[in-house]
């Protein structure tokens, strides 16, 4: 059976991420998540540092985001990001290391934007792990990417 779908863009400042057409996205905005699928009424949300699911005919796919915006309208959905990084592309090692040095310089910060500066690092390294694990137990379920 096939499902309705709809123009999916995700833009990023150094390259388009994805364009295509997909039948659901779920994403994170500073209120919750917001999952819209084809014909979803009218929407501008900011968006969070976060995950992304993109749901299409040919399955399922993750990707770490960062904070942005979106337009969505009946038969497309707009989003400007600042990054955007598939999960399967991920090297998790690399997220490890970068999670256990914000934690340890969060403890050691001095000024406030070194603290904030620290929390964002924190908070990509996060998403990215997050969406690296969505990836695998999607993937491990037979879940078709």
């Amino acid at each position: 059976m096939e499902q309705d779908v709809f123009l999916l863009s995700i833009r990023c400042p150094e390259k388009d991420f994805f364009e295509g057409e997909v039948t659901e996205i779920v994403f994170s905005t500073p209120e919750g998540s917001i999952g819209v699928m084809a014909s979803h009424s009218p929407l501008f949300a900011a968006v969070s540092e976060g995950v992304i699911e993109i749901i299409s005919e040919d399955g399922r796919r993750t990707a770490a985001v960062g904070q942005g915006f979106c337009e969505i309208d009946y038969r497309k959905a707009e989003f400007y990001l600042d990054t955007a990084e598939w999960a399967d592309e991920i090297n998790i090692a690399r997220a490890k290391e970068a999670l256990d040095r914000a934690e340890h310089r969060i403890h050691n910060t001095l000024s406030k934007q070194e603290y904030l500066r620290t929390q964002a690092s924190m908070s990509r390294a996060l998403a990215r792990l997050k969406a690296a694990k969505s990836d695998i137990e999607h993937h491990t379920i037979g879940v078709k990417r």
